[in-house]
């Protein structure tokens, strides 16, 4: 969740990312990622209520939800029944949300793993590949691979943890330094050059995505 801050008046003239007009010197500003809009041209894709000044949700395609329509609008999660709010990790199956938490096992009860596969065991059930062979010796049922929902990552601050430990970046393995910003999807962090897609290497700073096993996949290439 975010909010949109009022900004400082840039020197050069300066259009309206949704309406594409020229601001006047008079004109109120708001400002996100870069992007500049009149406080009426900044609102919600749902209601279509002003988001100036208030907690909103960026979707894809440079587009915003306020609070009441994100949650609104939000998908259950068919096993606890509720709510996968914007941000939450995810899977979808056979048009079924989940929450990432939620998919488990039915035997050992462990949680499937992003990218991993499992056995549709026909009765709404799951069982991991593991407890599948232990079983049986074969699989029940039918193998599938969830689908993940992309979501978009964020460019934080890079902050110590209580021991004094900075994260380390999960594409190259090397330290993501305190001086510098980095992009977070999910616990996970990488240096700013290492978010890109493994398929098309477009970054993915403000592009929805999901992990991959150990990659980075764009929501185009997914």
């Amino acid at each position: 969740m975010a909010t949109g801050p009022t900004a400082n008046r840039p020197l050069t003239k300066t259009f309206c990312a949704t309406c594409q007009q020229a601001f006047t010197p008079r004109d109120a500003m708001q400002i996100y990622q870069e992007r500049y809009y009149h406080p009426h041209c900044f609102c919600c894709s749902s209601c279509g209520n002003t988001l100036a000044g208030k907690p909103f949700y960026p979707k894809p395609n440079n587009q915003f939800q306020c609070e009441a329509c994100n949650h609104a609008l939000a998908p259950t999660c068919c096993i606890c029944n509720q709510k996968i709010q914007s941000g939450t990790a995810a899977k979808r199956y056979q048009d079924r949300h989940y929450h990432s938490g939620c998919f488990r096992c039915c035997k050992c009860n462990a949680v499937v793993p992003d990218g991993h596969n499992f056995v549709d065991m026909l009765d709404g059930r799951f069982q991991c590949l593991t407890c599948s062979h232990h079983i049986t010796g074969s699989y029940q049922g039918k193998e599938h691979a969830p689908h993940l929902e992309n979501i978009l990552g964020e460019i934080v601050p890079v902050q110590c943890d209580q021991a004094g430990r900075i994260p380390i970046c999960d594409k190259c393995a090397r330290p993501v330094s305190g001086d510098e910003d980095a992009f977070k999807l999910e616990t996970r962090y990488y240096h700013l050059e290492c978010a890109r897609c493994n398929r098309c290497r477009k970054k993915l700073l403000r592009v929805p995505c999901r992990k991959l096993g150990s990659a980075l996949v764009c929501h185009t290439c997914s």
